[in-house]
Protein backbone atom coordinates (compact mmCIF):
# COMPACT_ATOMS: atom_id res chain seq x y z
CA UNK A 1 0.00 0.00 0.00
CA UNK A 2 1.51 3.45 -0.72
CA UNK A 3 2.16 6.06 1.70
CA UNK A 4 -0.76 8.15 -0.54
CA UNK A 5 -3.56 5.34 0.22
CA UNK A 6 -2.41 5.19 3.88
CA UNK A 7 -2.95 8.82 4.25
CA UNK A 8 -6.47 8.81 2.73
CA UNK A 9 -7.30 5.99 4.58
CA UNK A 10 -6.17 7.71 7.78
CA UNK A 11 -8.38 10.89 6.83
CA UNK A 12 -11.46 8.77 6.61
CA UNK A 13 -10.99 7.10 9.66
CA UNK A 14 -10.32 10.03 11.26
CA UNK A 15 -13.31 11.88 9.62
CA UNK A 16 -15.58 8.60 10.47
CA UNK A 17 -14.40 8.81 14.51
CA UNK A 18 -15.03 13.06 14.35
CA UNK A 19 -18.53 12.50 12.98
CA UNK A 20 -19.51 9.76 15.69
CA UNK A 21 -17.39 12.07 18.21
CA UNK A 22 -20.13 14.71 17.53
CA UNK A 23 -22.71 12.52 17.09
CA UNK A 24 -22.03 11.16 20.80
CA UNK A 25 -22.08 14.77 21.92
CA UNK A 26 -25.14 16.17 20.13
CA UNK A 27 -26.65 12.68 21.93
CA UNK A 28 -25.68 13.73 25.48
CA UNK A 29 -26.26 17.26 24.64
CA UNK A 30 -29.86 16.60 23.78
CA UNK A 31 -30.29 13.92 26.44
CA UNK A 32 -29.14 16.55 29.02
CA UNK A 33 -31.88 19.16 27.99
CA UNK A 34 -34.24 16.04 28.01
CA UNK A 35 -33.95 16.16 31.54
CA UNK A 36 -36.09 18.16 33.78
CA UNK A 37 -34.63 19.09 36.68
CA UNK A 38 -37.16 19.93 40.02
CA UNK A 39 -36.15 21.12 43.13
CA UNK A 40 -36.58 20.85 46.90
CA UNK A 41 -35.44 23.42 48.94
CA UNK A 42 -36.42 24.14 52.83
CA UNK A 43 -35.40 24.00 56.24
CA UNK A 44 -33.19 20.89 56.67
CA UNK A 45 -31.42 21.83 59.94
CA UNK A 46 -31.65 24.97 61.86
CA UNK A 47 -35.04 25.50 64.33
CA UNK A 48 -37.76 24.18 61.84
CA UNK A 49 -35.85 21.32 60.52
CA UNK A 50 -38.46 18.74 61.93
CA UNK A 51 -40.55 20.88 59.91
CA UNK A 52 -38.75 20.86 56.84
CA UNK A 53 -37.71 16.82 57.08
CA UNK A 54 -41.33 16.11 57.18
CA UNK A 55 -41.93 17.85 54.45
CA UNK A 56 -38.95 16.52 52.04
CA UNK A 57 -39.93 12.87 52.97
CA UNK A 58 -43.65 13.92 51.97
CA UNK A 59 -42.24 15.00 48.39
CA UNK A 60 -39.69 12.75 47.66
CA UNK A 61 -42.26 9.98 48.28
CA UNK A 62 -44.50 11.21 45.78
CA UNK A 63 -41.56 11.26 43.40
CA UNK A 64 -39.96 7.95 44.12
CA UNK A 65 -43.98 6.71 43.35
CA UNK A 66 -43.70 8.37 40.09
CA UNK A 67 -40.46 7.44 38.72
CA UNK A 68 -40.32 9.87 36.08
CA UNK A 69 -37.02 8.72 33.97
CA UNK A 70 -36.81 12.66 32.80
CA UNK A 71 -37.06 14.32 35.78
CA UNK A 72 -33.74 14.71 38.31
CA UNK A 73 -34.21 16.04 41.82
CA UNK A 74 -31.76 18.16 43.80
CA UNK A 75 -32.14 19.40 47.57
CA UNK A 76 -31.05 22.11 49.30
CA UNK A 77 -30.98 23.21 53.03
CA UNK A 78 -32.39 26.56 53.11
CA UNK A 79 -31.07 26.00 57.40
CA UNK A 80 -33.98 28.24 58.63
CA UNK A 81 -32.94 30.93 57.22
CA UNK A 82 -33.89 33.81 55.37
CA UNK A 83 -30.82 34.72 53.47
CA UNK A 84 -30.08 31.30 52.60
CA UNK A 85 -33.33 30.60 51.01
CA UNK A 86 -32.41 33.36 48.52
CA UNK A 87 -29.20 31.85 48.07
CA UNK A 88 -30.46 28.52 47.39
CA UNK A 89 -33.00 30.01 44.98
CA UNK A 90 -29.90 31.59 43.10
CA UNK A 91 -27.93 28.41 42.76
CA UNK A 92 -30.65 25.93 41.66
CA UNK A 93 -31.75 28.24 39.29
CA UNK A 94 -28.10 29.55 37.78
CA UNK A 95 -26.33 26.11 38.13
CA UNK A 96 -29.19 23.38 38.61
CA UNK A 97 -31.58 24.85 35.91
CA UNK A 98 -34.51 23.75 37.66
CA UNK A 99 -38.04 24.01 36.40
CA UNK A 100 -40.01 24.02 39.58
CA UNK A 101 -39.53 23.97 43.09
CA UNK A 102 -41.33 21.73 46.20
CA UNK A 103 -40.45 24.98 49.12
CA UNK A 104 -39.67 26.65 51.18
CA UNK A 105 -41.56 25.97 54.15
CA UNK A 106 -41.09 29.52 56.64
CA UNK A 107 -43.03 32.49 55.02
CA UNK A 108 -39.87 34.82 54.71
CA UNK A 109 -37.84 32.62 53.39
CA UNK A 110 -40.31 31.66 50.34
CA UNK A 111 -40.93 35.28 50.20
CA UNK A 112 -37.01 35.88 50.13
CA UNK A 113 -36.61 33.26 46.92
CA UNK A 114 -39.80 34.27 45.04
CA UNK A 115 -39.05 37.17 43.36
CA UNK A 116 -35.76 35.07 41.58
CA UNK A 117 -37.95 32.38 40.90
CA UNK A 118 -40.78 34.69 39.23
CA UNK A 119 -37.68 36.66 37.61
CA UNK A 120 -36.26 33.37 36.03
CA UNK A 121 -39.69 31.82 35.45
CA UNK A 122 -39.49 28.83 38.00
CA UNK A 123 -42.74 27.67 39.90
CA UNK A 124 -42.23 27.45 43.58
CA UNK A 125 -45.22 25.50 45.09
CA UNK A 126 -44.86 26.16 49.07
CA UNK A 127 -46.46 23.42 51.16
CA UNK A 128 -46.14 25.31 54.84
CA UNK A 129 -46.07 29.15 54.06
CA UNK A 130 -49.01 30.75 55.28
CA UNK A 131 -48.34 34.50 55.00
CA UNK A 132 -51.08 36.59 53.35
CA UNK A 133 -48.29 38.62 51.65
CA UNK A 134 -48.00 34.86 49.15
CA UNK A 135 -51.02 35.61 47.59
CA UNK A 136 -49.23 38.94 46.36
CA UNK A 137 -45.53 37.13 45.20
CA UNK A 138 -46.13 36.36 41.94
CA UNK A 139 -48.00 34.23 39.26
CA UNK A 140 -45.38 31.46 39.52
CA UNK A 141 -45.90 31.11 43.50
CA UNK A 142 -48.26 28.54 44.54
CA UNK A 143 -48.88 26.72 47.88
CA UNK A 144 -51.02 23.66 49.10
CA UNK A 145 -51.62 24.82 52.55
CA UNK A 146 -54.32 28.02 53.24
CA UNK A 147 -53.36 31.50 54.14
CA UNK A 148 -53.44 32.90 57.62
CA UNK A 149 -56.51 34.57 56.89
CA UNK A 150 -58.45 31.37 56.65
CA UNK A 151 -56.70 30.11 59.84
CA UNK A 152 -57.27 33.65 61.73
CA UNK A 153 -61.01 33.34 61.17
CA UNK A 154 -61.18 30.03 61.75
CA UNK A 155 -59.28 30.56 65.41
CA UNK A 156 -61.19 33.82 66.38
CA UNK A 157 -64.57 32.15 65.86
CA UNK A 158 -63.65 28.69 67.81
CA UNK A 159 -61.84 30.58 70.93
CA UNK A 160 -65.20 32.84 70.60
CA UNK A 161 -67.61 29.69 70.47
CA UNK A 162 -65.84 27.75 73.00
CA UNK A 163 -67.33 31.27 75.78
CA UNK A 164 -63.55 32.74 75.65
CA UNK A 165 -64.54 36.98 75.88
CA UNK A 166 -60.83 38.00 77.13
CA UNK A 167 -57.57 36.55 75.15
CA UNK A 168 -54.12 36.97 75.02
CA UNK A 169 -51.76 36.92 72.16
CA UNK A 170 -48.47 35.47 71.93
CA UNK A 171 -46.60 35.05 68.93
CA UNK A 172 -43.53 35.24 66.59
CA UNK A 173 -41.99 38.86 65.44
CA UNK A 174 -42.15 37.69 61.96
CA UNK A 175 -44.71 37.63 58.78
CA UNK A 176 -46.21 34.25 59.89
CA UNK A 177 -47.00 35.74 63.61
CA UNK A 178 -47.62 38.89 62.90
CA UNK A 179 -50.16 38.13 59.96
CA UNK A 180 -52.03 35.87 62.20
CA UNK A 181 -52.40 37.70 65.16
CA UNK A 182 -53.60 40.88 63.07
CA UNK A 183 -56.21 38.85 61.77
CA UNK A 184 -57.58 36.73 64.60
CA UNK A 185 -57.20 40.52 66.48
CA UNK A 186 -59.46 41.69 63.69
CA UNK A 187 -62.28 38.77 63.60
CA UNK A 188 -62.64 38.30 67.18
CA UNK A 189 -62.89 41.99 68.69
CA UNK A 190 -65.58 41.55 65.65
CA UNK A 191 -67.44 39.16 67.58
CA UNK A 192 -67.20 41.06 70.72
CA UNK A 193 -64.63 39.74 72.07
CA UNK A 194 -61.37 41.47 73.81
CA UNK A 195 -57.38 41.29 72.76
CA UNK A 196 -55.87 42.13 76.62
CA UNK A 197 -52.66 41.71 75.59
CA UNK A 198 -50.58 41.11 72.63
CA UNK A 199 -46.95 39.91 72.97
CA UNK A 200 -43.93 38.71 70.22
CA UNK A 201 -40.51 37.32 70.48
CA UNK A 202 -38.29 36.40 68.31
CA UNK A 203 -38.52 33.59 66.42
CA UNK A 204 -36.10 30.84 68.00
CA UNK A 205 -36.38 32.23 71.12
CA UNK A 206 -36.03 30.19 74.09
CA UNK A 207 -37.31 32.45 76.55
CA UNK A 208 -40.54 34.27 77.06
CA UNK A 209 -41.17 34.44 80.79
CA UNK A 210 -41.08 38.43 80.11
CA UNK A 211 -43.64 37.90 77.50
CA UNK A 212 -45.59 35.67 79.66
CA UNK A 213 -45.98 37.62 82.85
CA UNK A 214 -47.28 40.67 81.60
CA UNK A 215 -49.87 38.15 79.51
CA UNK A 216 -50.46 36.67 83.30
CA UNK A 217 -51.04 40.30 84.56
CA UNK A 218 -53.79 40.13 81.83
CA UNK A 219 -55.55 37.58 83.37
CA UNK A 220 -56.81 36.52 80.11
CA UNK A 221 -59.09 33.27 80.19
CA UNK A 222 -57.70 31.88 77.01
CA UNK A 223 -53.99 32.53 75.39
CA UNK A 224 -53.28 31.85 71.57
CA UNK A 225 -49.95 30.43 70.89
CA UNK A 226 -48.26 31.44 67.26
CA UNK A 227 -45.10 29.05 67.70
CA UNK A 228 -42.79 27.53 64.28
CA UNK A 229 -40.38 26.14 65.57
CA UNK A 230 -40.49 23.00 67.45
CA UNK A 231 -37.74 23.85 70.22
CA UNK A 232 -39.65 27.28 70.91
CA UNK A 233 -42.84 25.40 71.22
CA UNK A 234 -41.63 22.97 73.87
CA UNK A 235 -40.09 25.80 75.67
CA UNK A 236 -43.08 28.07 76.08
CA UNK A 237 -45.47 25.52 77.18
CA UNK A 238 -42.89 24.41 79.84
CA UNK A 239 -42.40 28.36 80.86
CA UNK A 240 -46.21 28.54 81.16
CA UNK A 241 -46.35 25.64 83.45
CA UNK A 242 -43.51 26.45 85.90
CA UNK A 243 -45.35 30.18 85.79
CA UNK A 244 -48.61 28.85 86.64
CA UNK A 245 -50.80 30.25 84.24
CA UNK A 246 -53.94 28.26 84.04
CA UNK A 247 -55.55 30.24 80.84
CA UNK A 248 -56.70 27.93 78.35
CA UNK A 249 -54.11 27.43 75.67
CA UNK A 250 -55.11 27.51 72.06
CA UNK A 251 -52.26 27.61 69.53
CA UNK A 252 -51.35 27.24 65.53
CA UNK A 253 -50.20 23.91 64.35
CA UNK A 254 -46.65 24.75 65.01
CA UNK A 255 -47.67 23.32 67.87
CA UNK A 256 -48.86 19.75 66.61
CA UNK A 257 -45.06 18.44 67.12
CA UNK A 258 -44.19 15.30 68.99
CA UNK A 259 -41.99 16.62 71.34
CA UNK A 260 -44.83 18.51 72.98
CA UNK A 261 -46.01 15.20 74.13
CA UNK A 262 -43.08 14.49 76.08
CA UNK A 263 -44.22 17.59 78.62
CA UNK A 264 -46.48 15.02 80.24
CA UNK A 265 -49.65 15.85 82.08
CA UNK A 266 -49.18 19.90 81.76
CA UNK A 267 -50.08 20.01 78.04
CA UNK A 268 -53.02 17.67 78.55
CA UNK A 269 -56.11 19.88 77.20
CA UNK A 270 -54.00 21.96 74.73
CA UNK A 271 -56.38 22.94 72.13
CA UNK A 272 -54.59 23.96 68.08
CA UNK A 273 -56.36 24.98 64.95
CA UNK A 274 -54.86 22.89 62.45
CA UNK A 275 -55.38 21.86 58.76
CA UNK A 276 -57.36 19.09 58.00
CA UNK A 277 -56.03 16.29 58.60
CA UNK A 278 -54.08 14.02 55.49
CA UNK A 279 -55.97 11.20 54.14
CA UNK A 280 -56.31 7.73 55.56
CA UNK A 281 -54.35 6.52 52.47
CA UNK A 282 -51.73 8.62 52.52
CA UNK A 283 -51.31 8.48 56.27
CA UNK A 284 -50.68 4.48 55.64
CA UNK A 285 -48.68 4.94 52.60
CA UNK A 286 -46.58 7.53 54.70
CA UNK A 287 -46.05 4.93 57.63
CA UNK A 288 -44.59 2.25 55.24
CA UNK A 289 -42.21 4.23 53.83
CA UNK A 290 -40.82 5.92 56.87
CA UNK A 291 -42.38 3.69 59.71
CA UNK A 292 -44.42 6.85 61.30
CA UNK A 293 -47.27 9.20 61.33
CA UNK A 294 -46.61 11.54 58.79
CA UNK A 295 -45.42 15.27 60.71
CA UNK A 296 -47.39 18.71 59.64
CA UNK A 297 -46.75 19.66 56.39
CA UNK A 298 -46.19 16.00 54.68
CA UNK A 299 -49.14 15.90 53.04
CA UNK A 300 -49.12 18.99 51.66
CA UNK A 301 -45.31 18.81 50.20
CA UNK A 302 -46.70 15.32 48.79
CA UNK A 303 -49.48 17.25 46.98
CA UNK A 304 -47.41 19.80 45.80
CA UNK A 305 -44.99 17.38 44.60
CA UNK A 306 -47.90 15.46 42.65
CA UNK A 307 -48.84 18.77 41.22
CA UNK A 308 -45.39 19.19 39.71
CA UNK A 309 -45.56 15.73 38.65
CA UNK A 310 -48.66 15.99 36.91
CA UNK A 311 -47.78 18.93 34.69
CA UNK A 312 -45.31 16.79 33.55
CA UNK A 313 -46.75 14.31 32.62
CA UNK A 314 -49.74 16.05 30.58
CA UNK A 315 -46.51 17.38 29.08
CA UNK A 316 -44.86 20.25 30.34
CA UNK A 317 -41.37 20.60 30.49
CA UNK A 318 -40.32 24.06 31.41
CA UNK A 319 -41.44 26.22 34.15
CA UNK A 320 -43.91 28.22 32.59
CA UNK A 321 -45.86 25.16 30.83
CA UNK A 322 -45.58 24.06 34.74
CA UNK A 323 -47.42 26.86 35.72
CA UNK A 324 -49.55 27.20 33.04
CA UNK A 325 -50.59 23.48 33.56
CA UNK A 326 -51.14 24.66 37.14
CA UNK A 327 -53.81 27.11 36.77
CA UNK A 328 -55.74 24.42 34.77
CA UNK A 329 -55.36 21.54 37.42
CA UNK A 330 -57.88 20.12 39.32
CA UNK A 331 -56.98 16.69 42.17
CA UNK A 332 -58.18 15.20 45.10
CA UNK A 333 -54.27 15.17 46.94
CA UNK A 334 -53.35 13.62 50.03
CA UNK A 335 -54.11 17.11 52.20
CA UNK A 336 -57.50 17.72 50.23
CA UNK A 337 -58.81 18.87 46.70
CA UNK A 338 -55.88 20.69 45.18
CA UNK A 339 -57.37 23.71 42.83
CA UNK A 340 -55.44 26.89 42.26
CA UNK A 341 -57.37 30.14 41.83
CA UNK A 342 -55.65 33.35 39.86
CA UNK A 343 -53.25 33.62 42.94
CA UNK A 344 -51.84 30.43 43.46
CA UNK A 345 -54.15 29.87 46.72
CA UNK A 346 -56.00 26.43 47.31
CA UNK A 347 -58.90 26.98 49.91
CA UNK A 348 -58.87 24.21 52.85
CA UNK A 349 -60.80 23.86 56.21
CA UNK A 350 -58.97 23.72 59.35
CA UNK A 351 -60.17 21.25 62.61
CA UNK A 352 -59.04 21.75 66.25
CA UNK A 353 -56.85 18.56 67.41
CA UNK A 354 -56.85 18.18 71.31
CA UNK A 355 -53.94 16.99 73.19
CA UNK A 356 -55.48 14.58 74.58
CA UNK A 357 -54.21 11.41 76.48
CA UNK A 358 -50.76 11.95 75.30
CA UNK A 359 -51.90 11.95 71.67
CA UNK A 360 -53.16 14.12 69.13
CA UNK A 361 -57.07 14.06 68.88
CA UNK A 362 -59.18 15.84 66.26
CA UNK A 363 -61.94 16.81 68.02
CA UNK A 364 -65.46 16.55 66.87
CA UNK A 365 -67.88 19.55 65.65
Amino acid sequence: MTKGKIFIIFLVALGVLFTAGCADTEQSEEAVEDVIVIGIMGPYTGGAAAYGNAAKDGAMLAFDEADLPNVRVVVEDTKSETREAATVMNKMVSVDNVQAVVGDLISAATLAAAPIAVQNQVVMISPASTSTDISDAGEYIFRTIPGDDGQGLFAANAMHEKGFTNVALLYTNDQYGNGLANIITKEFTALGGTIVADETYEAGSSDMRTQLSKIRNADPDAIYVVSNTPDTSVALLRQITEMNIASQIFGSEGLKVASILELGSSVEGIIITSVSPESDEFRQKYMDAYGEQPPAFAAQAYDAATAIIMAIEQGATTGEQIKNSLYEMEFDGASGHIIFDEKGDVEGGYVLVEVLNGTFVTMEE
